[in-house]
This record gives structure tokens, sequence and C-alpha cells, in this order.
């Protein structure tokens, strides 16, 4: 029946024979094989059977009318494009927080050569490490919100053109944004533990957070753990962490010094 179908009545779905190539599998209600998103599973049920219980896909009673089929692939279709866009939305997220992480890890290496990254689609970054700039294919909220696809970063040549406009970006300030990205995106960070105290504020990027003025304020004036200074800014632990990593990468938030034996801490 899906032969017959095939680009029938308005439906963007087609025949294929290659089972990697479809977006719809048609499968025996009790399949249990993993099938990848976004791919979509339509279980077959045999009329008067309950279906088995699945975390996603469709299920449709059998055997099916014309009428039936035509509803199912229409709704696999919805389902599929809604899957698609969840995944290209992880993979992006992916990709920004490598891209994070290779930016933070070079600071903390000491990098100071001019390094190019090619983010997909013919755009990429140069970043100057020694001065903090960047010049980018890409203005920073498109960097932040389109799909990312990361080339191994490598030595800069002199001269870098992009089709369209160059921008120049600070280095300090994408991190900052990429830092908010990956909080609202729900990322989770990863732990440091000891404690830090802020030894300059950040840049006003890094503060429109809400409550991260207090906590600049309190991590300024003493040493904390991030746990501290979580409830110091009445902010969640979450937060705190990632604020944390951008601080010390950019070389504004540093360990507390260890106090010497015989001597209790204020």
């Amino acid at each position: 029946m899906t032969r017959v179908l095939d680009g029938q009545a308005g439906l963007r779905l087609r025949w294929v024979e290659d089972i990697t190539a479809c977006t719809t599998l048609f499968v025996p209600h009790d399949w249990s094989q993993y099938v990848s998103p976004p791919r979509v599973l339509v279980r077959l049920t045999p009329r008067g059977a309950t279906p088995a219980d699945s975390p996603r896909g469709l299920s449709v009673a059998s055997p099916l009318r014309v009428g039936e089929m035509t509803d199912a692939l229409e709704a696999a279709a919805a389902l599929y494009e809604l899957a698609r866009g969840a995944v290209q939305r992880e993979h992006a997220r992916m990709a920004l927080h490598a891209l994070r992480d290779l930016l933070v890890g070079a600071l903390l290496a000491g990098e100071r050569r001019r390094t190019l990254f090619g983010l997909g689609d013919g755009h990429g970054m140069v970043v100057d490490f020694r001065a903090g700039e960047i010049a980018s294919s890409l203005q920073q909220a498109e960097l932040l919100s389109r799909p990312l696809q990361l080339v191994d970063p490598q030595r800069a040549p002199e001269a870098v053109s992009w089709p369209g406009t160059t921008h120049t970006l600070r280095l300090s300030t994408l991190l900052w944004g990429m830092t908010h990205a990956l909080v609202d995106q729900g990322v989770s960070p990863r732990t440091i533990n000891g404690r830090y105290q802020l030894v300059r504020p950040p840049e006003g990027a890094a503060l429109s957070r809400p409550s991260t003025s207090r906590l600049v304020t309190a991590w300024t004036q003493r040493a904390m753990s991030a746990g501290e200074a979580a409830a110091a800014g009445r902010l969640s632990a979450f937060e705190v962490l990632w604020f944390l990593s951008t601080a010390l990468a950019l070389g504004i938030a540093v360990p507390a010094a260890r106090p010497q034996a015989g001597t209790t801490p204020a």
C-alpha cells in the first residue's frame, strides 16, 4: 500500500528500498530493536490487541485501510520533522560545547598563536589568543544559534577571507555568550572543587543574568567554593560552575591561597 501511495495525496514521503534512507519504518507491534532518531517507527498492531508500550513512534491497527495509511504517513512526516529538529539542536549544542572547550583549553594552556577554527558551510573564525580578538564570518548571535560543524583547528595563515562580511568579536565576550547559551540549553557543567576568588570584576557581558552582580560582589570580597558562592549569589550551583569555569579561563578568578600552618583563615 505504501508503494501505491508513493507521492500521492500531497504526501511528502516516498517509498524507498534502502532501509538506511528511510524516515519512517513500519514494524510489528512488539518490535524491540533500537532505531536511531530522527527516524519514526509506526507499529502495526492487530485489531483488538493492546499496543505495546513505546516511548516513541506511532501505533496503527492492522490490516490498514487506505485512509488510515494516509493518516499514518502524514503523522509520521510531522513527527520526523520534529525529531530532526531536535537532533539538529542537540548536535549544535554539542558542537558549541566542544568549541567552547577548545577555546578554554587554549587559554588555560597559554596559547598565543593565531588559530583557525572551521565552523562548517564555508564559515570559520580566526582567534588571536594574544590580543583576545576574533575575525569571524559569522556575527556572535548567529554563531551561538546556528548548527556548527567543527573542523580540527589549525595554524591560521597570514590572510584569511570569507565570502561576505568579516565580523570582529572579542574572545572574552564570545566565551560569556557561549556560557549563557549552554546554561540556557541545560548542558551540565563540569564539577570544580576548591575555593576561588575573583581578582577583578568580569565585563558587562557576564552580568546579564539575574543575581550575577550579587555573586560578583560577594566573590570579590572573599574566597568561596562553588557551593558557597551559589548561596551568596542566590544562584544555582549549575550556573555558578559555568560562571567559574569561564572566569578561570579568562584569568579573573584564581584559586584561594592556602593558609600557612599555624594560621587561622579570616
